[in-house]
């Protein structure tokens, strides 16, 4: 999951969050303007001001957790368990997944408002053993819903991360105690745990920056039981040493709008940019208005805004086909092996041929051309992606692979599946 991704679905889940606060703070109002003031003249007791709004606060957070958590999913994990401690981690390892690694992160970070908020409204859950009970309370209740209901595993690596991010929330919580009542930071006891977790972050993203392709994805963070599971084959699997071409990925994105703008006279009238990707609106020499939009994975496509493309046939197939060739050439958007095809709609495409067993660089995709009955364009959808050759590395050769899968040392697919007797 993305940045881009993340923050559009906190901001979803966030709307109802923001609702209850709302309220919440409303109803607060009304309690101090009609009742606490009047409390408070009389010397009366009260709740104080301060720990409502934390109150409504925490309120809405646990509403967000169980947003996250129990509300909304699927039921697809009934009664699965998976019971080995830091395997989120081991996995992201061996996988050298960034992506893998934010899971038991957001895992910590989505306890730690709890470890803050705790000790400020209950104070009897300023003794950290009473916020510990409460935090590990809470994960196991969670994780027993989940595995019950079939809305997710019951993971022991979540509640050590849940637990780790409370603890990490109390001591934010006495960091900020101390300074605020001794006007000092005590080092040993508030800052021990933060400081030992981003050094273990720091020192992974080290190692992993120190590695070309990381661990991949053929590296299970546990093994498979094959005790009593018998594995055989017929095949002549080959012990030679196998190599593979590793290709990189070229992602053009500078250029394309300026290209487009002096091959076909158009000027840029107004510009959006969100997430990475980019929308221009631009109009050529006559006034006719275009929009080229560009994704951040390097696609783009250039269309007339206001014509409706029609059911039509030109009168000469063969002069058009020969008029979208030289526009194409005049741009200099095609490699050289892309083989065209007329389609209905005055569409013509561009397209690469499959190649197997490359081991230069190459192209893959398709590029779209649309013209109109005049000749002119009113849409160009370009979706070729260049593959550049980087080098070949060595891989396991099939009999090692074999091996692998005769020792359990395979990716689980299920955590729960079952391994049965296999004759083949």
């Amino acid at each position: 999951m993305g940045i881009d991704e993340i923050y559009i679905n906190l901001r979803f889940l966030m709307l109802p969050v923001i609702l209850i606060i709302g309220i919440e703070f409303v109803l607060i109002g009304l309690y101090y303007y009609l009742y606490y003031r009047k409390q408070q003249s009389e010397g009366k007791p009260r709740i104080h001001m301060k720990k409502l709004f934390l109150g409504a606060l925490f309120i809405g957070y646990v509403v967000f957790v169980l947003e996250l958590t129990m509300l909304g999913r699927g039921r697809s994990h009934f009664l699965q368990m998976n019971l080995h401690p830091f395997s989120d981690y081991i996995e992201a390892w061996n996988k050298y997944s960034l992506r893998d690694l934010q899971n038991g992160l957001f895992n910590i970070i989505m306890f730690i408002p709890m470890g803050v908020l705790l000790p400020f409204i209950s104070r009897k859950c300023k003794a950290f053993k009473w916020l510990l009970l409460v935090v590990v309370g809470s994960t196991l209740f969670i994780e027993t819903y989940q595995t019950l209901s079939g809305a997710g595993l019951f993971e022991l690596a979540d509640i050590m991360n849940n637990t780790l991010g409370g603890i990490f929330g109390y001591q934010l919580y006495r960091l900020t105690a101390s300074i605020v009542d001794n006007k000092r930071v005590k080092m040993k006891r508030s800052l021990a745990i933060p400081l030992i977790m981003g050094l273990f972050f720091v020192g992974m993203n080290i190692v992993y920056s120190q590695q070309e392709f990381g661990n991949l994805a053929i590296n299970s963070y546990t093994k498979w039981n094959m005790t009593d599971v018998q594995v055989t084959t017929s095949l002549q699997l080959s012990s030679a040493p196998a190599v593979a071409p590793v290709y990189k990925k070229i992602t053009q994105r500078d250029g394309v709008e300026a290209l487009l703008q002096q091959g076909l006279g158009l000027s840029e009238l107004m510009v959006k940019d969100w997430g990475g990707d980019r929308e221009v609106l631009m109009e050529d020499k006559s006034g006719t208005p275009y929009t080229f939009y560009q994704s951040q994975e390097g696609n783009w496509s250039l269309t007339e805004n206001n014509f409706t493309p029609e059911r039509t046939s030109f009168n000469d197939q063969k002069l058009m086909s020969q008029k979208a060739k030289t526009m194409m050439a005049d741009l200099g958007l095609l490699p050289q092996e892309a083989e065209l095809t007329a389609l209905e709609d005055g569409e013509f495409q561009w397209s690469l041929p499959d190649k197997a067993g490359l081991n230069e660089s190459y192209w893959t995709g398709e590029l779209l051309l649309g013209l109109k009955q005049d000749g002119n364009i009113y849409s160009i959808d370009n979706g070729l992606q260049e593959n550049q050759l980087i080098k070949e590395v060595d891989i396991l050769s099939p009999a090692e692979v074999y091996e692998r899968i005769k020792n359990g040392e395979f990716p689980q697919i299920k955590r729960n599946a079952v391994l049965k007797l296999i004759n083949s």
